[in-house]
């Protein structure tokens, strides 16, 4: 279990810091730490401010994240979590497995960044629509990643489609056993904001100020540590529905689709 929970924090951290300290360099948290103190200041000098999207609209200054993050989020996501997909099959088939691996993704760089994007894609038009659609598409695409692992030759549509197949009337179970997994959620959330509220003070008693940059820093890294254990058994979990849902051994798949694999 010490591999999956490595391995789990190691995805994290690349997720987030990455973005943390590239917008650190672009301004972007100095610029929303200075209008969040100028709207603070408006809300004690007029008794009836706008409300804090209307004063957004209206405040001039640096708007959105940088390209160079925007980059990043295209490219890495997708490769990560093949790799860590990787990882949690080896595990529930109980082979060997290295924390390293989280980066075997980047060896099928295309397919994993194309399947990252086709997928998030797909689940934010749903959104588009309502809450509630969104989260059944989240679901319907949930094996993609697994799907991916086990056949690296298979195309990113393909992959979309076989996991759309095999969770026909499996959704409603798959989000079961994310439900049981709530109270442990709950638990962590409160251990991650002592621990962060613990951690701000110390730094402000050391006589150092807590920057929105530092806050972020704190956050991520703190909840990488604190959600990695949770995280991975949640994901092994799911590697262990998939392999139970697909029911394949990935040396003798066959596919119900009859489509090509490449």
């Amino acid at each position: 279990m010490s591999l999956a929970i490595a391995s789990a924090a190691v995805y994290m951290l690349c997720i987030s810091l990455p973005v943390i300290i590239v917008e650190h360099i672009t301004g972007l948290w100095a610029f929303l730490e200075r209008a969040a103190n100028e709207y603070l200041v408006q809300l004690t000098g007029d008794p009836t401010p706008a409300s804090i999207y209307e004063w957004a609209q209206s405040y001039e200054g640096q708007g959105g994240v940088s390209l160079a993050t925007f980059l990043f989020l295209l490219l890495v996501p997708g490769p990560l979590t093949l790799g860590i997909s990787v990882i949690w099959l080896q595990i529930v088939r109980r082979r060997e497995a290295f924390a390293d691996m989280v980066f075997s993704g980047f060896g099928n760089f295309l397919r994993a960044m194309l399947l990252n994007f086709v997928r998030c894609l797909m689940m934010a038009l749903w959104a588009i629509l309502f809450v509630i659609p969104g989260i059944i598409a989240y679901y319907r695409y949930s094996l993609a990643f697994f799907l991916l692992a086990d056949n690296p030759s298979m195309q990113p549509f393909h992959a979309i489609n076989l996991s759309k197949y095999y969770m026909q009337g499996n959704k409603g179970n798959r989000f079961l056993l994310d439900l049981s997994f709530i109270g442990w959620f709950c638990i962590a959330f409160v251990a991650y904001s002592f621990g962060g509220d613990f951690i701000l003070a110390l730094i402000t008693a050391s006589g150092y100020t807590v920057t929105f940059f530092i806050n972020m820093l704190v956050s991520c890294i703190l909840g990488s540590i604190i959600l990695a254990p949770l995280f991975a058994y949640r994901c092994t979990a799911a590697a262990e529905y998939y392999h139970r849902v697909t029911c394949q051994d990935p040396e003798k798949f066959k596919d119900p689709l009859k489509l090509p694999l490449g």
